[in-house]
């Protein structure tokens, strides 16, 4: 089994809670924000990681050093290579085009962490496809409990589980997280916790915009799609 409290990115943790553990692949509900959703738990975990500064409403390279991993050190690069500082929502997007390979590198990650397996596949016999289903179900065991405790006050705020859960929310999952009885009630709760959860402002601001950004990127794609099939 994983280890019981191995550390596991904001990215990792969100796309655990957007697979399904049985198919291996992105539930439905969450396809169109889940790329919007990954870059903008990045951006997050760097600017937990005290790698981003947030000053006047834009981000700025505060140490361009090694993070946790490739990815993460991409992203850092990236935002560091601009010419100018930018805005969260202006990161969630074009880290969604410029990082190439985001989710299936993500993947990768929780396959060498032994939280989930990897399964070749192919379609019509001859197009090969990768599915990811769960191995070790303990370590998102846990993440579900720990964002369901924090959603009704059952644990102490963190800046994390915030970024987290407004990550959940943003991506169409917060379903995922609490029972079908409680669903109704589900958004309501989750938006005052948010609300009133105190965390460093810099966090609030560019979590609030990081959800923002990805419901704007989704209805975005959504009508560039639609005019294009029209």
């Amino acid at each position: 089994h994983t280890e019981l409290f191995m550390p596991l990115t904001l990215a990792e943790q969100l796309l655990l809670i957007a697979t399904d553990d049985r198919k291996g692949s992105v539930l439905f509900d969450a396809s169109a924000a889940l790329p919007y959703g990954l870059t903008g738990a990045l951006l997050l975990e760097l600017l937990l990681a005290g790698k981003l500064a947030w000053m006047d409403g834009m981000l700025h390279v505060q140490d361009a050093g090694a993070t946790v991993d490739a990815v993460h050190d991409e992203a850092l690069a990236l935002i560091a290579a601009s010419r100018k500082p930018r805005d969260a929502k202006y990161w969630v997007s074009r880290l969604s085009s410029k990082l190439k390979r985001l989710r299936p590198r993500v993947y990768e990650g929780l396959v060498q962490k032994g939280i989930l397996a990897r399964m070749e596949k192919h379609f019509l016999w001859c197009i090969p496809y990768q599915r990811f289903p769960e191995h070790d179900p303990q370590p998102e065991r846990l993440v579900r409990e720990r964002l369901y405790e924090f959603l009704h006050g059952r644990v102490d705020a963190d800046e994390r589980l915030h970024g987290l859960l407004g990550l959940v929310m943003a991506s169409g999952l917060l379903n995922e997280i609490v029972p079908k009885g409680e669903r109704r009630e589900a958004k309501r709760i989750a938006k005052s916790v948010l609300q009133q959860v105190r965390v460093a402002g810099a966090v609030k601001a560019v979590a609030e915009e990081v959800q923002a950004a990805v419901l704007i990127a989704v209805v975005a794609a959504t009508a560039a799609s639609s005019a294009s099939s029209s």
